[in-house]
């Protein structure tokens, strides 16, 4: 990415892989005062190196993002009254899906036909 940006580097990267190599090698192509977010679910104890001595003078940063980085207190409440007044369609994201069906479900999230399948049991 340096490359392409004749040195520069890229302000914002918005990882969604979970290779540790790949978000290290990403923190390297950021600019000064770059940001680098992931969403990528890494297992439990995955760890990621980043080159810190010359990241200084970059003054770049680093974030994970959980669900949109939202408050769960505050932002289910707000679903539930988007709902309720019409304005936030559940129906639109969730299909529902007979346990024995379970690979439809998978092949639907994976096609992009369904955004949350729903096992039932």
């Amino acid at each position: 990415m340096l490359r392409l940006t004749n040195g520069r580097g890229v302000d914002f990267i918005f990882n969604t892989t979970d290779s540790p190599a790949a978000v290290g090698s990403l923190a390297g192509a950021l600019a000064i005062r770059g940001s680098l977010a992931t969403v990528a679910a890494m297992a439990p104890g995955t760890e990621v190196s980043f080159e810190v001595g010359g990241s200084l003078l970059k003054g770049w940063n680093f974030r994970t993002i959980v669900q949109g980085s939202s408050v769960p207190q505050q932002m289910v409440p707000r679903l539930i009254d988007l709902w309720q007044r019409g304005k936030f369609s559940i129906d639109k994201l969730v299909k529902k899906y007979d346990f024995a069906d379970i690979n439809t479900a998978f092949d639907d999230s994976t096609s992009g036909a369904v955004v949350k399948p729903l096992l039932v049991f």
